[in-house]
């Protein structure tokens, strides 16, 4: 298992002026409002899509190394029992700019650092990963718990211009549905977002099939 945490990106996907304008807003309606608006709308597009808007640091922590799966042996074989671990890593949220680093604690808590001459950084591939190089080695002795923690860049860049219309236009529309049913439901039942929602993002919606040690916690996103 592992966990992320993140920095708060330094400004929303979406600029004020233009929520106001596309709800129809009077100049007098509150900012505070319509910047909450904004920000449970990057939550929930963000957690669906898995991926981050605007760039932040992005801390990933791993248990361990993720065991290949061999086949069920019959009868008896002799010999080391080695385990085989899998020669990459995916890493829990896209784009993915750069990796700064990657460190492991051993059982100590001592921090060290994975030299980078062991691994390449695929960023071309979605969700990116961290491979192992040709004669490049995993570190051992890691600790039973967040062993191993990978610090990297993602986003699509510092400003609202460099997200994808799409996925502005999905939260411009869920800050809608957010503005015309505040107040809606008693607690019986839930309000989905209209389906237009999902069909925008869904183009943007990082799936993944692999196992992974982090498997379960990236289908509900990096939020």
């Amino acid at each position: 298992m592992s966990g992320i945490e993140q920095t708060t990106p330094t400004r929303e996907p979406l600029f004020v002026d233009d929520v106001r304008n596309y709800l129809r807003l009077d100049d007098d309606v509150e900012e505070t409002l319509i910047v909450s608006l904004i920000v449970a709308a990057r939550n929930w597009a963000e957690n669906y899509t898995g991926r981050a808007f605007i760039t932040r640091t992005v801390s990933q922590y791993l248990d361990g190394f993720i065991e290949v799966d061999n086949r069920l042996w019959e009868g008896w074989r002799t010999g080391p029992n080695i385990v085989n671990y899998q020669n990459f890593i995916e890493l829990a949220a896209a784009p993915v700019i750069s990796v700064t680093h990657v460190k492991y604690f051993t059982d100590d808590n001592t921090e060290n650092t994975w030299a980078a001459s062991n691994y390449h950084i695929d960023t071309i591939r979605t969700p990116s990963r961290i491979a192992l190089r040709d004669g490049g080695s995993f570190p051992s002795d890691l600790r039973s718990v967040n062993g191993l923690k990978i610090v990297f860049e993602a986003g699509y860049g510092a400003s609202p211009l460099n997200v994808p219309e799409a996925i502005k236009m999905a939260m411009m529309q869920y800050c809608t549905f957010m503005y015309e049913h505040r107040g809606d439901g008693d607690g019986s039942s839930t309000i989905s977002p209209p389906k237009l929602l999902t069909q925008l993002l869904q183009p943007y919606q990082i799936m993944r099939f692999s196992s992974t040690p982090y498997s379960n916690i990236l289908r509900s996103g990096i939020g």
